[in-house]
């Protein structure tokens, strides 16, 4: 079983709302069994977590400790070009039946991208990823970017599409070829939470990269506690499939540490 289905199964079990969800039923099924002991772990687990989640500040610490790691905007005359991870663009089905591309919360990715190349429009902007879901249908990510950058109007003489890869690791090796032998540093765009694994991989690839991270949702040095419960839901998930996939792929050899540094 290949790591990409691995991950995306382990995550579907893993997501804060789903792993919920799941105790929850745990806790009824064990209930109809009246096995007892059991039914009271799965609620006091449930009461555990979705405390810490909902009324505790751990994931907005936990979100904001990936967010500061990498939090100064790169930039440059002497870099090579620009590469900016996929990930802003939505369902590929709409945007094949629609005629229009769709885009999620993660699109400053690419109005940072388009922005810096036309400061720079004679270095390459290289745009990496396929589609990260299980089942991608439709339109992938890049036909997707490349329908939003032309209805924008950017210069696309210089932007290169990378379509093959389906998660992080596979962004900075495939993109690795792309690259080719340059020894310049690459401006690399994508959410600040997203960055450090990012940093990780392209590193582990043997590529020199300058971190232009975006789409922050902390804030620096300041706490907004208490949030909504919906709010805290989104920063707890973002800020566990970050640091899990940050585990995951130092413990299985992508990357060659858990947390780079600046």
């Amino acid at each position: 079983m290949s790591f990409f289905l691995v991950s995306k199964i382990a995550w579907f079990l893993l997501k804060p709302l789903h792993s919920l969800i799941f105790l929850l039923l745990c806790g009824v099924f064990f209930r109809m069994l009246g096995w007892k002991t059991m039914q009271r772990l799965c609620v006091l687990l449930v009461v555990l977590y979705g405390g810490l989640i909902m009324l505790t500040p751990l994931p907005e610490l936990a979100m904001r400790t990936l967010e500061d790691r990498f939090a100064g905007a790169a930039s440059g005359p002497q870099v090579a070009g620009i590469i900016v991870l996929g990930g802003a663009t939505d369902d590929g089905g709409l945007v094949a039946a629609r005629g229009q591309p769709a885009l999620n919360g993660a699109v400053e990715r690419l109005t940072t991208a388009m922005a810096l190349h036309r400061a720079m429009p004679e270095r390459p902007l290289i745009v990496t990823g396929y589609s990260g879901r299980l089942n991608p249908r439709g339109l992938n990510e890049a036909e997707i970017t490349r329908m939003f950058f032309e209805e924008q109007g950017l210069p696309m003489a210089q932007v290169r599409f990378e379509a093959r890869s389906r998660n992080t690791a596979e962004n900075a090796r495939l993109t690795a070829e792309f690259a080719g032998q340059d020894e310049r540093p690459w401006l690399l765009i994508t959410s600040a939470s997203h960055m450090p694994r990012a940093v990780a991989s392209f590193r582990a690839a043997g590529l020199t990269v300058l971190p232009h991270p975006v789409d922050f949702r902390t804030e620096p040095g300041r706490l907004v506690w208490p949030r909504e419960p919906d709010s805290s839901l989104r920063l707890a998930s973002v800020a566990l499939h970050e640091w899990l996939g940050l585990l995951a792929y130092y413990v299985t050899g992508r990357t060659e540490t858990m947390l780079p540094a600046p």
